[in-house]
């Protein structure tokens, strides 16, 4: 199954268990996910991945990013802390990385920050401080 498209190549998930989040869909709120995220919708808030996630062409992720892989095809708006970060042409970052891999494709548009990834960073927020505020 291809999900994205890079010129006439289509890039394929070698994992059995995807999320996918359609154009259309608009999701908020803090996600932790241990499968390939693909993002074609909008996705607003935090996001917890011990896999690779994508923004396709189309889709929007706003907030933060904790990845080891994040692919952008389409719009990330925020902060990212992830080993590997790539924009692909016609991708845009707007935010700050933290990352040991940053890689810019020619006709790709970054406006921010790029930081070497503290391999001591921690989360940036935990699940115990989401539950603790809400109880509140």
């Amino acid at each position: 199954m291809g999900l994205f498209v890079r010129g006439d190549e289509h890039l394929v998930s070698k994992q059995t268990e995807s999320t996918i989040v359609a154009n259309g869909a608009k999701l908020e709120g803090v996600f932790e996910l241990s499968t390939y995220l693909y993002v074609d919708g909008v996705v607003s808030g935090k996001v917890y991945s011990t896999n690779t996630i994508v923004v396709g062409k189309r889709g929007l992720i706003k907030g933060e990013v904790e990845a080891p892989r994040m692919i952008i095809n389409g719009k990330f708006e925020g902060k990212a802390i992830c080993e590997s970060v790539e924009i692909l042409e016609g991708g845009t970052l707007l935010g700050i990385v933290y990352s040991n891999e940053l890689v810019i494709e020619q006709k790709s548009y970054f406006e921010g920050e790029s930081h070497k990834k503290d391999t001591a960073q921690q989360r940036l927020i935990t699940v115990e401080e989401t539950d603790e505020e809400d109880k509140e």
